[in-house]
């Protein structure tokens, strides 16, 4: 039983409204996580903040994915392992990278290396 209800983004107003609109506008999508985030629009703000913060930095987005694919596999999260496929192939990963991913492998050796290391 969950003890935070996730916000309708149709009925979601102020604060939570704006910023679930923005999430669907990027992701075409509003993920039930960021909807029970939005109970607390402060939450979801800093969520979303951090996000973009370390979506600036040198790890191009299917990187990120990848290693995000082998973590959440390891840590056994079915949420994150559907939430990190879809955003992964927006990132423009194959089914078969999401696939290698999830077994902690990668073609590339950058990649290969990176995911190691997160592991």
């Amino acid at each position: 039983m969950s003890r935070l209800q996730a916000l309708d983004p149709a009925a979601a107003t102020g604060k939570a409204q704006a910023l679930l609109e923005g999430v669907g506008k990027k992701l075409g999508l509003v993920p039930n996580m960021m909807r029970t985030m939005a109970a607390s629009p402060a939450v979801l703000e800093g969520y979303l903040g951090l996000s973009g913060a370390l979506g600036t930095g040198r790890l191009p987005a299917k990187l990120r994915e990848q290693i995000a694919l082998a973590v959440a596999e390891a840590n056994g999260c079915g949420y994150c392992l559907a939430a990190h496929s879809l955003l992964g192939g927006n990132a423009g990963l194959a089914a078969t990278d999401v696939v290698a991913a999830r077994r902690g492998d990668a073609s590339e050796p950058r990649a290969q290396a990176a995911i190691r290391f997160a592991l």
